[in-house]
């Protein structure tokens, strides 16, 4: 589970709060894929890890949204003063953490909500933390490429959606470590892809 409490506590400092809702699931192991031995000075690309097959979904019916994420995940969820947050480990070959915050706030932006973004990965002590091209998709989200490195010199990158239905706020930090960005980035974009508000978001549709 990684950095998940320090994940879970990092957003009661920013937020004065926390957050729950989604649902239990059930683990499943998922085999590593083969590696052949590189040739002497030859260094191979990453060999790209299958996106799962087999999906839960994650639901608030009172916040009004929901997202999924692969058979097996690990996750800790909870709730203060109105702050949702789940936070999640996609157990190896992935390794995949999981980050998901909704709040009610009609005064913010999607703007707003990237820079909340990077004082999440700052307020975890992270350094070096870049948020870039961000991606305007439609009036309810915007995506962005995220990347930190921690106490170790440990590089993460991953990718950062928000999104607003004006009245209620959600931001999803999905990252892995740098070096194996590659190898996940297709699960990375399932993952966030999947995230969906019931009210039809800002634009109402």
């Amino acid at each position: 589970m990684k950095r998940i409490l320090l994940l879970l506590s990092t957003v009661v400092l920013l937020t004065g709060a926390c957050g729950q809702k989604p649902a239990a699931n059930t683990a499943s192991s998922t085999p590593s894929p083969k590696t052949s031995p590189a040739a002497k000075t030859t260094k191979k690309l990453p060999q790209a890890n299958p996106v799962p097959a087999d999906w839960i979904t994650m639901s608030d019916e009172v916040k009004g949204y929901e997202f999924q994420v692969p058979q097996g995940t690990q996750h800790k969820t909870d709730n203060v003063n109105g702050v949702d947050i789940y936070a999640a480990n996609v157990p190896a070959p992935y390794d995949i953490n999981v980050l998901v915050v909704a709040f009610k706030d009609k005064t913010l932006t999607k703007d707003d909500l990237m820079k909340k973004v990077e004082g999440l990965l700052t307020g975890m002590g992270e350094k070096d933390v870049k948020v870039t091209d961000v991606k305007e998709i439609n009036d309810d989200y915007s995506l962005a490429n995220i990347s930190s490195v921690d106490e170790k010199g440990k590089t993460t990158k991953g990718k950062a959606l928000v999104a607003t239905d004006v009245t209620d706020n959600y931001l999803m930090l999905i990252g892995v470590d740098a070096d194996k960005f590659a190898a996940n980035e297709k699960t990375i974009d399932e993952i966030w892809g999947s995230f969906g508000m019931y009210s039809g978001g800002a634009s109402g549709n």
